[in-house]
């Protein structure tokens, strides 16, 4: 019998809203609903320590957003702070970090991915393929088995890297973890074309696939700079015609059912 998937909800797990950078978040929705998309994983943006503006979108829209956060590493207490917004809205259920911080050594980034990890939380990865594809992050991955790591925008493959693409491989080899899972996002930040469709990208949506499988892989926006190349809709569209995924039950799986066993949009803000 074939999984029913009519009842799969649709998630957009990267995407930003705020009101210092990007756009607030009733551009976001706009657009969630002009494409069918029933949720979506807000990702604190570079350089923004207060999500304050982010628990206030959860409390509005509730049942619409989940939150990862960030927390400054350069600040002491960064792992109890942490702890502290986890515990008082439960739409935290990640943080960002970069792989920057944790691998140059900063002893507050180490403790905020200890902390992380022991809280069983999501951990969207910021990092660059040299980064995901190096010995260190092997390391990291299995240090921390606890938490759930999110890896960004298909792990970064380099468009420049000639086949058989070995960085690539050596960052896809995190799929050998059970805790490690792909977010299908990013595209323009890959392709060598001026406009969608990407199909150059494909030839590393394929390997990911091989790697991962769907049920290991989340399709995500990028919202709002997605807008300024391909734009939503396309992005999207993209990922539900061209990702070739061998059934329709695969293809809910990455365009929600994955996200939906990680991240939970029905808790209180």
């Amino acid at each position: 019998m074939m999984a029913d998937t009519t009842q799969t909800p649709v998630v957009d797990t990267h995407v930003h809203a705020g009101t210092t950078k990007y756009e607030p978040v009733e551009s976001l929705l706009d657009q969630m609903a002009r494409h069918g998309v029933d949720h979506a994983v807000l990702i604190q943006h570079m350089g923004m320590f207060d999500n304050d503006y982010l628990v206030a979108c959860a409390e509005k829209h509730p049942g619409r957003f989940a939150i990862a956060c960030l927390v400054d590493v350069h600040e002491p207490g960064a792992a109890a702070r942490l702890a502290t917004m986890v515990e008082r809205h439960p739409a935290v259920q990640g943080i960002r970090l970069y792989l920057a911080d944790l691998f140059a050594g900063m002893p507050e980034a180490r403790a905020l991915w200890d902390r992380a990890d022991a809280l069983g939380l999501n951990i969207t990865i910021a990092g660059t393929l040299t980064q995901l594809a190096s010995d260190e992050m092997q390391a990291t991955a299995r240090r921390y088995t606890r938490a759930r790591l999110h890896l960004e925008h298909l792990c970064h493959p380099d468009p420049k890297e000639q086949a058989p693409y070995p960085t690539y491989r050596r960052a896809l080899t995190l799929a050998d973890l059970d805790h490690c899972v792909l977010k299908v996002s990013g595209f323009y930040s890959f392709t060598a074309s001026p406009w969608s469709p990407y199909l150059d990208t494909l030839r590393f949506v394929d390997l990911s696939i091989e790697a991962f499988g769907p049920a290991r892989m989340m399709w995500g926006s990028d919202f709002p700079p997605v807008s300024g190349r391909e734009g939503y809709g396309n992005a999207i569209a993209f990922a539900r015609h061209h990702v070739a995924v061998p059934d329709m039950a695969s293809r809910a799986q990455l365009m929600g059912g994955t996200a939906t066993r990680f991240w939970d949009f029905h808790a209180e803000a």
